[in-house]
Formats: structure tokens, C-alpha cells, sequence
């Protein structure tokens, strides 16, 4: 009976004190916090307008902004929302970028955005649907199409691949565009272009198609060097073929002097027109009369 009346007496104080405890926690309950907050599901610590960045001897060079991140609490890996970031690849040059969401290894520097639009010296900008980065490497790619707009330079293609560290940008393939130079708007389509920053040259490459408005230029390789936001000269290297008004001129290698406004075409040249062909140690093209003059021509009437 004792034992009886000693269990009820500690039943009795648990259910007292559980009610005391309840009692309590109900009206001394936390107030809630917005931001940070816990994503359960995603076991993931929510911020408001964060900031990440990284230095090269002790100068920022890379700094990416977003509205929302969650930094995951398991792994080093943050998502985020609304990015707005840059990237200075050369302490006198600046890129700037803009994605709607994305997500980033905080420990390896490398992670994706989505739908960025990318701002090179305020000239030009690149828009697609997706872009990786590394920033450790350098390294910025994507397989999507991508959009180039410049001054002078327009461009479009699928696949792009930016290597700071050989200060080289690549389109991957169906390369399409135009340059707009002092000369007139030129047209073209290649396999795929790659961009020398250093040089200032530009390298389309495979089943070349240059278009201008008097004439179009085909070959394998097309080498388009310049200075500043102006073409100097164009190489074309492999098959080339220039046609103009009714005539064909072909030959392994043709140069484009713009300042001359002609086009010099060597190694085995040929003129074909009305079923006559010409040799010749040269073939010169001028763009402001339209017309061709051969060196030391030796003629052949194809029957």
C-alpha cells in the first residue's frame, strides 16, 4: 500500500510538472527570426544578401552578391537566387555578370549560373542559359548556345570556353555572326571561332563562309587580326574560293589589306569566268573597283 501511494504521489508530480513546462514554452515561445532560417528539408541555413569572394595576393578577383542563399550544412555548396558578381581575370580588366540563380563550391571556387548575361569592358556582352565557372582554373564553359554582342562584333554559336590564364575565348561550333568594320558590314559562318585576347586576333575555323556586298569568300581557316576596335588584315588559308560578279578566283592562301581595300591571292592562283582560266604568280582583288588583275597570267580556255 506505502509503494502504491509513493508511485501515484510521483505520477501525480510528473503529469504537475509537464503541464508547469507546457504551460511555459506556450508563452514563452521564441519569436520568429527571418533570415537565417533552417530548410529542414534540404538540411540548409537560409540568408538574405550574402557576399562570397576570393583574393590573389591579397586583391579580390573574384566577388559574386545574391538576394537569397542556402549554405547547405553537410557539404560546402551554397544555392543562390538573384547573383549579381565579378570577376577580374587581369588586375586592369573587370568582368561583370548578372544570373538568375545558381549554386557554387565554396572550398573547390567553381560552380554554375543560370540565365547570365556576361559584360566584357562595357563593350560587348554575352547572354546564355547556363554558365560554369572555375575560378581557381580560370575557366568559364558551357554547352549551350551562346549570344555575343560588340561594337563591332556579333556573334552566335553553341558551346563556349573562356581560359583566362591563355586569355583565349572559344565557340565550340555553328559559329554565325558579322563584323562591322569601316569597309562595310561582312557576314560569316564557320565550325568554330576562337578569340586571342592578347593578340587581338580572331580564328574562324572549318567550311569558312565570309560574305560582303560585292563578293564572298570561302576557305578552311579565316585569321582576322586588328587593333583596337579596327580589322587590319584578314588571312584566309585552305581552298579558298572568292567570287565576285560572275568570277571565281582560287588559290591555298589570300590576304585582305583593309587599309588598301584589295585582296591578294597566292599560292596556285587561278581566275575562272566564261570558261577561261588564268594563272598567274598573284591574283589581286580590288573591293573599290570590283575588278581583278592578274600577275604574269597564263590563260586556258576550258572547252
Amino acid at each position: 500500500m506505502k509503494y502504491r501511494k509513493i508511485i501515484v504521489y510521483v505520477a501525480l508530480g510528473f503529469v504537475i510538472s509537464s503541464l508547469f513546462l507546457a504551460f511555459y514554452f506556450f508563452f514563452k515561445k521564441p519569436l520568429k527570426i527571418s533570415t537565417p532560417f533552417l530548410d529542414q528539408e534540404r538540411k540548409a541555413i537560409v540568408f538574405k544578401d550574402v557576399k562570397y569572394s576570393g583574393e590573389k595576393r591579397g586583391i579580390v578577383d573574384w566577388e559574386i552578391k545574391s538576394k537569397i542563399t542556402r549554405k547547405f550544412i553537410d557539404k560546402p555548396i551554397v544555392e543562390m537566387e538573384d547573383i549579381d558578381g565579378m570577376y577580374r581575370p587581369k588586375p586592369d580588366v573587370t568582368v561583370f555578370f548578372k544570373g538568375t540563380s545558381g549554386s557554387m563550391d565554396t572550398e573547390a571556387e567553381k560552380g554554375t549560373v543560370e540565365n547570365v548575361d556576361i559584360i566584357y569592358k562595357g563593350n560587348y556582352t554575352l547572354k546564355s542559359r547556363f554558365m560554369d565557372f572555375d575560378f581557381k582554373k580560370g575557366i568559364t564553359s558551357t554547352t549551350a548556345p551562346v549570344n555575343i554582342k560588340g561594337a563591332k562584333l556579333t556573334l552566335r554559336g553553341i558551346g563556349l570556353t573562356a581560359n583566362t590564364n591563355e586569355e583565349t575565348v572559344r565557340i565550340e561550333k555553328d559559329v554565325t555572326g558579322y563584323i562591322e568594320t569601316e569597309k562595310g558590314k561582312y557576314r560569316f559562318e564557320s565550325d568554330s571561332f576562337i578569340y586571342f585576347l592578347k593578340d587581338s586576333k580572331y580564328i574562324l575555323d572549318s567550311r569558312v563562309v565570309m560574305k560582303g556586298e560585292e563578293m564572298n569568300l570561302l576557305c578552311d581557316k579565316l585569321i582576322i587580326f586588328s587593333k583596337g576596335d579596327e580589322v587590319e588584315k584578314i588571312d584566309a588559308k585552305g581552298k579558298v574560293r572568292l567570287i565576285s560578279k560572275g568570277t571565281i578566283a582560287k588559290s591555298e592562301k589570300a590576304v585582305y589589306y583593309f587599309k588598301e581595300d584589295r585582296i591578294v591571292l597566292t599560292d596556285r592562283p587561278k581566275i575562272l569566268k566564261d570558261n577561261v582560266e588564268m594563272d598567274g604568280e598573284s591574283i589581286v582583288y580590288s573591293l573599290s573597283s570590283g575588278k581583278f588583275f592578274i600577275n604574269k597570267p597564263k590563260m586556258r580556255i576550258e572547252k
